[in-house]
């Protein structure tokens, strides 16, 4: 009787930790539709892999404003970190070279007056992000990345899609960030290793486009 007494919590204690064990893949977790636990996965983060220096061009579109952003990540210590950033305008010619600054919270700092314009558009569009993402996330598709303010609205943030996405410079898996309010989706796309979104599509409120950019030349 003492045998049979013991065994039976045995027996419970046992096939509770299996259970246990089987639950995130038998739920509807982030991943679990990819065989991936969520705490294996990668994670990303705003200025990821920022201290190998790439180098990163962005065709940005912003309102009025169409040009070309090539950001060249530089030496980095515990508070900042220097970037050359070359401007070429799509639309007036104009061609700009300037070694600035951005704080760990991808703020640029000492920025001269000539690039203010494109810095000012580079903030509302490839670092806009920032504002959001403000942690490390991980990457896994149904993965919730937070919430955004949207005037009254408050839409999550989500990864929606795995997949290889085709660029200018080759191709880059990728990991789309959106949210909707109502018909509207915006849309980011996020690359392991890689500091920035590579691509986004965002509209305003009305339907009409906002801004969109795309990663061009990518190196080190």
């Amino acid at each position: 009787m003492v045998k049979k007494t013991l065994f039976i919590p045995l027996g419970v204690m046992l096939g509770a930790a299996a259970i246990g064990l089987a639950f995130p893949l038998l739920t509807g977790l982030p991943g679990s539709d990819q065989n991936i636990i969520p705490r294996f996965a990668n994670k990303w983060h705003v200025g990821e892999n920022a201290e190998s220096k790439p180098t990163l061009q962005y065709l940005v579109k912003y309102h009025d404003m169409e040009f070309l952003a090539e950001i060249r990540f530089l030496d980095k210590n515990s508070d900042s970190q220097e970037i050359e950033l070359i401007i070429d305008d799509k639309k007036t010619g104009q061609h700009i070279e300037h070694k600035t600054k951005i704080g760990n919270a991808f703020v640029f700092i000492d920025v001269s007056d000539d690039i203010k314009p494109y810095v000012h558009a580079l903030d509302a569009t490839v670092f806009s992000v920032r504002d959001t993402v403000v942690e490390e996330k991980y990457l896994v598709v149904g993965a919730e990345w937070g919430t955004t303010f949207v005037g009254k609205f408050t839409p999550k943030l989500k990864i929606t899609e795995y997949k290889e996405t085709q660029f200018e410079f080759g191709k880059l898996k990728t990991f789309t960030l959106s949210y909707k309010i109502n018909d509207i989706e915006n849309k980011f796309w996020i690359a392991d290793g890689i500091p920035l979104p590579v691509k986004a599509e965002y509209y305003a409120l009305d339907g009409n486009i906002d801004y969109t950019y795309e990663l061009t030349k990518l190196g080190s």
